[in-house]
């Protein structure tokens, strides 16, 4: 069985990071300006834990059941955070755009807009606003996948417990 790479890049410090820890390395320039510090340790071990989960682990899968509900009340309480703060960030460029354009030429609309557009102050309202969309979207990702593993270790537990009432009701 092929499973996908787990930490394919690797981050300034040398160490083999994945995909979403990219996303939120890539964020914290941004959240650390509003006070924000995300925390995910514990989150690849859980992950480990259910990825090396067997069909007839009850146990293991009745403790994967708590973290995956925990690690996904998480995830809901940043995602909303993360929402606002994009939210705010779409407006935040809107009113930086405007203010550039003006600068650039009152007169004419159109010219200052494209020219407001290489503005650096534009430019990086629209990084912040994009990196939290992203961020965003993959939080929304991530309790979706948790929700999934949550029913499949429920579903484990289940299915042990009908195979052990079955065989002693024989």
């Amino acid at each position: 069985m092929a499973t996908p790479p787990k930490n394919p890049l690797t981050n300034s410090n040398g160490v083999n990071i994945n995909y979403f820890e990219k996303l939120i390395e890539i964020s914290s320039e941004y959240l650390e300006k509003d006070g924000i510090m995300l925390n995910f340790d514990g989150y690849r071990e859980t992950l480990e834990d259910y990825t090396t989960l067997k069909e007839n682990d009850t146990s293991k899968a009745w403790l994967l059941i708590k973290e995956l509900n925990s690690w996904s009340e998480y995830f809901s309480s940043v995602a909303n955070l993360i929402q606002k703060l994009y939210l705010d960030s779409e407006t935040d460029k809107i009113e930086t755009q405007a203010i550039a354009s003006i600068e650039a030429d009152a007169t004419k609309v159109a010219n200052g807009e494209r020219l407001s557009n290489k503005d650096p102050k534009v430019i990086n309202a629209r990084k912040k606003r994009n990196t939290l969309k992203s961020l965003h979207s993959e939080l929304e990702s991530k309790i979706k996948f948790l929700e999934r593993a949550y029913y499949h270790c429920k579903s484990t537990c289940e299915w042990a417990n009908k195979t052990v009432y079955s065989n002693t009701n024989d």
